[in-house]
């Protein structure tokens, strides 16, 4: 990288010595052969025509045509300048603008000649032989997330169920032993404690069913996407007291479970951020039905300082955000953030083409686990 940097400011440097030296000598030379001119006929004005002659000689005379003799290295000049304006700032400059949609995350920029000289040329396939190894590290670690996220998935929903079956149920049979308890005794102390305990228990109850349902989102698997978000946004105002608008827009679809599933948690994601750090009063979530479908949460809190590029996010500490792109990135959509005070959106766009049902399809057939094999056979 340091010697492109070095390549591109010795472009700058020609394109001044182009634009501003040349000319400048050029009409210092011009102003020359003005001037002796001009003195020439001066002075002929007020010699006569035999003084004049015994004062010229060819040496005066050649004092005339020397200044010209300048022109010819400056064409050379100027024509070495506009090769390397042509072989080697403008290609450079094409070369510059390339590498920095590179470095935003576009590994096709690279792909367009930029022309010029031999080195230029061989300097474009080494960085797009460079790119091509980035972005086959980037597949290969998005497969691994990837992976990290399936079985992260599947070890939420089995703890979900052994907290619904085992630990959910063992309390509400406590429950109802101190309920038994309660009526046995005859002492309102006594009957007094054992309520104590039942309110404690149902309470612990109804944490662990909020915990599981966090871990497990079971309206997303028996009633759809819109009606597990609807319940998320109603859940989250009332655990918070931020005022949260639900909306869809377009007939509903059901979508392949890992799509919604990621789509979910990335809502999930961005309300809890809502919530933590935004200081809003409204929020709204919202999820359109069209091609691209469309999921936005928008707030009016008091926004953040935004990374220039994606791969600061871990940089800056912004966690949440690098883990919703992935996500995105996982399922072939976009994340795009907009923020200032008092309006800042999450967008995710999912394009509906078949590009992104083959990945799923693929990707399942990577990572399934053995225990799902008979459900997919």
């Amino acid at each position: 990288m340091k010697r492109i940097d070095t390549m591109f400011t010795s472009a700058s440097t020609l394109r001044v010595l182009f634009w501003f030296i040349l000319p400048i000598t050029l009409i210092l030379i011009l102003v020359v052969i003005g001037s002796l001119a001009l003195h020439q006929q001066v002075m002929r004005q007020y010699l006569s025509e035999e003084a004049w002659k015994a004062a010229t000689n060819p040496t005066l005379e050649l004092t005339l045509i020397a200044p010209l003799i300048l022109l010819i290295p400056l064409a050379v000049t100027a024509a070495a300048l506009w090769f390397g304006s042509n072989q080697v700032i403008r290609p450079l400059q094409e070369l510059e603008k390339q590498a920095t949609l590179l470095g935003q995350g576009n590994f096709n920029a690279l792909q367009q000649p930029v022309g010029g000289i031999v080195e230029i040329q061989r300097l474009q396939r080494e960085l797009m032989e460079m790119a091509r190894k980035v972005h086959s590290s980037q597949e290969g670690l998005r497969d691994y997330i990837n992976a990290i996220t399936t079985a992260q998935e599947e070890e939420r929903r089995r703890l979900a169920r052994e907290l619904h079956d085992e630990t959910i149920q063992a309390l509400i049979a406590l429950k109802h032993r101190m309920q038994l308890a309660r009526k046995s005794v005859r002492e309102s102390g006594s009957k007094t404690y054992f309520q104590e305990l039942e309110d404690l228990t149902e309470e612990t109850i109804e944490n662990l069913r909020r915990l599981t349902k966090a871990l497990r989102p079971i309206y997303l698997e028996d009633l759809g996407l819109v009606t597990a978000l609807e319940m998320l946004a109603r859940e989250i105002e009332h655990a918070s007291g931020i005022q949260i608008h639900f909306q869809r827009t377009g007939p509903e679809k059901r979508l392949d479970s890992r799509i919604e599933l990621a789509l979910y948690r990335i809502a999930q994601e961005a309300l809890n951020n809502v919530v933590r750090h935004s200081q809003a009063k409204e929020a709204r979530l919202t999820i359109r039905f069209d091609n691209p479908i469309t999921l936005e949460v928008w707030d009016n809190g008091i926004g953040f300082s935004l990374p220039p590029t994606p791969t600061d996010f871990a940089i800056r500490g912004h966690f949440g955000l690098l883990g919703m792109r992935e996500r995105a990135e996982l399922i072939g959509a976009h994340l795009e953030v907009l923020t200032r005070p008092g309006d800042t959106r999450v967008r995710i766009t999912l394009p509906m083409d078949g590009m992104v049902g083959e990945r799923i399809l693929r990707e399942e057939k990577l990572f399934i686990s053995p225990t799902q094999t008979e459900k997919y056979n």
